[in-house]
């Protein structure tokens, strides 16, 4: 239909009456108002029950019953910026605009839709403004909050890492493993030189020793007091190891710090599968390991740099110098940190092409660098304090993504009240402090306020092996639970890893509208950088193991309720020049939010009907 309904009236209007040289009788089209109408109102309440599709379909019918409405096109920009369709929304406002250029609403929302598919596109690229990076000191008892008495001794430690809430921290010296999680008791379990315990899942890991050996370890419950860790022995390889990372479902990736090289291990055979070593001779002693599901970070004692390269097509694409450095890690799949033995943090911007030092030497005994969920811890030598590593991003730029729906109304006593969601990319400082919002209807601003917190209707985890058109992709995912998942669970394979950043950037929108998390599960192979960037600002994780259905929380927003007081009828109808909406603008801890919804005042019914 595009631009045939903006351009049809004018088109007629000169065609019309008698032509000159046929005498042939021209007529405008016919419209059926009422059953127009009938599939706008139609269309608001799907849009408000979030049934995104349905309203499309509803408008499209209503486009045909009226070929003049032209208010279509605003609510179908409204719903295409939800689903992230950027380019489909701008282009719909755009017509909207051509015939009802007198509505301000429309050009507001036109720089709304402008501002959050930028923002997002600037995230996904890795490209993130830090205003300053902080390191809280907490002994590691009271972080943890362990019992009394409980704290584990270590004689040197060697690397930690964590996955969901459970840190793995290697005693190299003291032949053993911690296994430490909040709120609980430690658990220790002998095991000769480990340097690095990597999880796979919550009780499957493998563990690399220093004189070469690895295994594949299980965590089993004996009863809530006792845990065992059974070992079986994978391969052996005859050098010093210092370091272990997994890349992918089955690939292992080993720093042999005595050949000077990093050794890539198949973890269901053990059969070493290739190796690398920088090209340019010098020489290499690869200290430790890091791999945020993009690149992987190599810190390297042989020529005092930090060291980041494409695991796949094994090429650098990055290089710092800084002396004595210990341990690195990621803080998102563009950005590492680098301790150095001084107590130093340096960071390293691969997008930018910076490494920089941002603490200067106030890590006091700090030997190694973990991540869990979004924080970076730093454990000191003796597992004596940990260092709690925050980073403040620029907030000026930043938006809040809102969702209002289900609305509620009561016209005779005025009010009117939406459920609301808000999220934030997680790359955002927040303490989800009550929101401050505005409310407006035509030119008068309501009085309005957020009230308790709302129950959210979400659904559970989608998976995904293959990918489709946009349309396609996102029509299968709401249909397979008819309301939108908490998580979706991408798993790598050739079609993923061509993905396309536009589409990338259009599943962002939906995600940060909507409060999915995106999981990566890696198996054997690279994905590109926007995709990683959408799983770490979601609050998505990357997974070596297929993904479970028991607990999948969404990305972390504000969820509560907008009530809402109305003026009277007459007041209230004199506003309504055009397609009638309600906007609603504020801020969440000083990040702005703006969001608009159709209401019509008709009594309420079932929105799916």
């Amino acid at each position: 239909m595009q631009k045939i309904a903006i351009l049809a009236v004018l088109f007629f209007v000169l065609a019309s009456s008698v032509h000159a040289e046929t005498g042939t009788l021209y007529t405008l089209p016919q419209a059926n108002k009422i059953e127009a109408e009938r599939h706008m109102m139609v269309a608001r309440r799907h849009f408000l029950s979030r049934d995104y599709f349905g309203c499309l379909e509803e408008l499209e019918l209503a486009q045909k019953d009226d070929i003049y409405l032209v208010s279509t096109y605003l609510l179908r920009a409204l719903c295409q910026r939800r689903l992230g369709m950027w380019g489909d929304a701008l282009t719909s406002i755009h017509y909207y605009l051509e015939v009802a250029s007198a509505d301000v609403r429309a050009k507001l929302i036109e720089g709304q839709i402008v501002k959050e598919r930028d923002l997002l596109k600037e995230i996904l690229s890795g490209r993130i403004e830090v205003a300053s990076t902080q390191a809280y000191k907490q002994p590691l008892s009271l972080f943890f909050n362990l019992p009394l008495g409980a704290k584990p001794r270590a004689k040197a430690i060697g690397k930690a890492s964590c996955l969901e809430g459970r840190s793995w921290i290697s005693d190299t010296e003291g032949n053993r493993i911690f296994l430490i999680k909040k709120d609980e008791k430690p658990y220790v379990f002998d095991i000769e030189k480990p340097v690095a315990a990597v999880p796979l899942s919550s009780n499957e890991l493998i563990v690399a020793t220093r004189n070469g050996q690895i295994y594949r370890a299980t965590l089993t419950e004996k009863d809530k007091r006792t845990k065992d860790l059974s070992l079986e022995k994978l391969t052996e390889i005859p050098s010093i190891l210092s370091d272990a990372v997994i890349i992918g479902r089955k690939i292992l990736l080993v720093s042999d710090a005595a050949d000077g090289k990093l050794v890539y291990l198949d973890t269901d055979t053990g059969k070493v599968l290739g190796d690398w070593r920088p090209n340019d001779k010098s020489r290499f002693e690869p200290l430790a390991l890091s791999y945020g599901g993009y690149l992987v970070a190599i810190v390297d004692r042989g020529s005092n740099s930090l060291i980041v390269m494409d695991p796949w097509s094994k090429k650098v694409v990055f290089q710092g110098q800084a002396d004595m450095l210990r341990d690195v890690e990621w803080v998102s799949p563009a950005k590492c940190f680098a301790l150095g033995e001084d107590g130093s943090l340096y960071e390293a911007n691969v997008k930018g092409g910076s490494f920089n030092k941002i603490i200067d030497g106030k890590l006091t005994n700090c030997w190694c660098l973990t991540r869990n969920d979004n924080e970076i811890m730093a454990f000191d030598a003796a597992l004596d304090n940990v260092f709690w590593i925050k980073q403040t991003f620029k907030q000026e730029d930043l938006t809040a993504f809102a969702n209002l729906h289900m609305m509620q109304k009561d016209l005779n006593n005025g009010t009117l009240s939406l459920k609301s969601n808000l999220y934030v990319p997680v790359v955002a400082d927040l303490n989800f402090e009550v929101p401050s919002i505005k409310a407006g209807f035509g030119k008068i601003l309501l009085a309005s306020r957020w009230e308790e917190d709302a129950y959210v209707n979400r659904g559970l985890l989608y998976e995904v092996s293959s990918m489709k058109s946009y349309d396609v992709f996102l029509r299968d995912m709401y249909n397979a639970g008819e309301k939108w998942p908490s998580r979706i669970v991408l798993e790598q394979n050739p079609s993923l890893s061509g993905i396309s950043d536009d589409f990338v950037l259009m599943l962002a929108g939906l995600c940060l509208r909507e409060g999915i998390a995106v999981d990566l599960y890696l198996k054997d192979g690279p994905l590109p950088l926007s995709l990683t960037m959408l799983s770490h600002m979601s609050g998505g994780k990357i997974m070596f193991s297929p993904p479970l259905q028991s607990e999948v929380p969404g990305l972390a927003g504000l969820a509560g309720k907008i009530s809402v007081e109305l003026p009277e009828r007459k007041v209230l109808f004199k506003e309504i020049a055009f397609e009638p909406l309600l906007a609603i603008f504020g801020n969440v801890d000083g990040i702005p939010f703006r969001d608009w919804v159709p209401i019509d005042f008709l009594p309420d019914i079932d929105q799916h009907k």
